[in-house]
């Protein structure tokens, strides 16, 4: 693929970041040129906090601006996460912060520098039940986030109640597309205060695994964010190999490797902390495309998620239970007309009440 137009302003700012001697570069680029790529890849809140001092102009202003909208934003889906897990913990529940909320206050550390849109919480899937039975009694409505959110294998629910979206996981992935080990998630847990509440956290090869393997089902059609991200959770070496081992027995190697590659070639002084690693032609076609603000063809999306899943047998199984879903949602909603809660309360023999 062409390096598209704007991944020459996306590695200036990311070297800002990861010297941020190198910021007072981007006064020489103009503000109408940063903003809208800063804006797209999620990267003005944490431009303001780490580099805001080196900035000038309106980028500056905008950059700040958008650290405080992301602090506000970020205290009340705290407050909602606090919420939903000193409830489930009142059914014995125990709640897996994953990304953004995760990763603000335990990778990050600072207040306002890492944008999320939602809640997104980890239950064990016997708690299936019982975790949708939690959040529907705290008002919490289903949503029909993606074909399948209510069959009994779908490994997440999207949730809303307002403003406020909450994507219950009942695993971390798609259960035809890798073969994680749940046994050793939950062993390997480890827990942390989160307000009044208590939450658990992924270990870190696990956390960067499957960061991976959710920019690997967005088809690393994802803001760098992301990578700076992985590059916090992998900060040596030693930290990358073991999330590698971790992903081989995970069978989700393809992913990690890719995202690697893209991390290690726009953020070269996280680079230099790794050993080198082969970069195979399906990774370096994503390293060349990343960074562009237009939308993925969609052919691109399907050739990005099939080769990014380890063997054929597994592709062949995904595309299968896919293509099973996407017709049953059509039934669903196109000849049944069944709401989302209306399906969640067939499918776990709920009471929900809809309230639209």
């Amino acid at each position: 693929m062409d390096a598209p137009a704007e991944q020459p302003i996306l590695r200036a700012l990311l070297a800002g970041l990861e010297a941020p001697e190198r910021a007072a570069e981007l006064a020489r680029l103009e503000a109408a040129s940063l903003l809208p790529v800063a804006r797209h890849h999620r990267l003005t809140p944490l431009l303001s906090v780490m580099v805001g001092d080196r900035l000038t102009g309106a980028f500056a202003e905008a950059c700040r601006q958008d650290r405080t909208v992301t602090a506000t934003r970020n205290l009340l889906l705290g407050q909602v996460a606090e919420e939903c897990l000193a409830a489930l913990a009142r059914r014995r529940i125990d709640g897996v912060l994953l990304k953004g909320l995760a990763y603000e206050p335990f990778l990050y550390d600072r207040p306002g520098c890492r944008p999320t849109g939602d809640i997104d919480i980890l239950v064990r899937d016997e708690h299936r039940r019982a975790a949708c039975e939690t959040l529907a009694d705290a008002g919490f409505e289903p949503k029909a986030a993606a074909p399948g959110f209510d069959e009994p294998d779908y490994h997440e629910i999207g949730w809303s109640r307002g403003p406020i979206s909450v994507d219950l996981h009942l695993g971390l992935a798609p259960r035809a597309r890798c073969s994680i080990d749940y046994g050793a998630v939950w062993a390997s847990l480890r827990e942390v205060p989160f307000g009044a509440a208590r939450a658990f956290l992924l270990a870190p090869d696990q956390a960067a695994v499957f960061h991976t393997l959710h920019m690997a089902i967005d088809h690393f059609d994802v803001p760098a964010l992301y990578l700076v991200d992985l590059a916090r959770l992998l900060p040596a070496a030693a930290d990358t190999s073991a999330a590698a081992a971790t992903a081989r027995r995970w069978r989700c190697e393809r992913g990690l490797a890719t995202a690697l590659a893209l991390a290690a070639d726009f953020l070269p002084a996280w680079a230099a902390r790794q050993e080198a690693r082969p970069v195979a032609p399906r990774a370096r076609r994503v390293v060349a495309g990343f960074g562009g603000l237009a939308p993925l063809p969609r052919a691109e999306q399907l050739r990005r998620k099939v080769s990014h899943i380890d063997t054929p047998g597994a592709a062949l199984r995904y595309l299968a239970v896919q293509a099973r879903r996407n017709v049953r949602e059509i039934v669903e909603t196109k000849v049944l007309h069944r709401s989302p809660p209306e399906r969640l309360n067939r499918s776990l023999n709920l009471k929900m009440v809809s309230k639209k």
